[in-house]
């Protein structure tokens, strides 16, 4: 088993474990509804009472995935990123995580959110949690540059999971490219301007 080497929680659980390999969801701020949020609250709430390595937390946290998604698929909110200078902005950001040798194999930038396949490198010095917060913080200072607004852009908290099998990797990379296709985006992944 891979030691583990920071746990913490705010809404959500954030777990970085040694060598390991993490899928990320980011949403934007205004990207799902009233309602949406309050039954999302609800799921969190229960998911912070449970033990994190449990098969019943591992459950929560999948209905609160798929909860969350459904409402972000439906592409509620400004959708800063359907404008391709945004999608720009962010595609180069998590290009430049190679800079603090932090590869990202697998992306799909979709209009209120977007996934990544995040894997820190030997010589990579920073927890995903800095490896966020200076992406998230770069990307919407530029953002807003370039389609105005206040306000934050992204949700200040993210998804994340860090992969523990080839097969789970395997699902992740098909979930990411079938993303904009469940979506209604495109009619299959490769036709996508916004996804690795």
């Amino acid at each position: 088993m891979q030691r583990t080497i920071r746990f913490t929680r705010r809404h959500l659980p954030h777990w970085e474990v040694e060598a390991a390999e993490y899928f990320v969801t980011v949403r934007c701020a205004d990207s799902l509804p009233v309602g949406a949020i309050e039954r999302i609250a609800e799921l969190q709430r229960h998911v912070a009472r449970i033990p994190p390595r449990s098969a019943e937390f591992s459950a929560l946290q999948r209905q609160l995935f798929r909860t969350l998604e459904k409402y972000l698929d439906a592409g509620h909110g400004a959708c800063p990123l359907r404008d391709a200078a945004c999608a720009s902005i962010l595609k180069e950001e998590l290009a430049a995580l190679a800079d603090w040798d932090i590869a990202v194999s697998h992306f799909t930038l979709m209009p209120n959110h977007w996934h990544a396949l995040i894997s820190p490198g030997e010589n990579a010095r920073h927890s995903l949690s800095q490896i966020m917060k200076r992406r998230k913080g770069r990307s919407a200072r530029r953002i807003r540059q370039t389609i105005g607004g206040r306000g934050p852009v992204w949700q200040r908290e993210w998804f994340d999971r860090w992969l523990r099998n080839p097969q789970e990797r395997a699902r992740v990379v098909d979930y990411i490219r079938s993303n904009p296709v469940r979506a209604g985006l495109v009619d299959d992944w490769p036709s996508h301007p916004w996804t690795k």
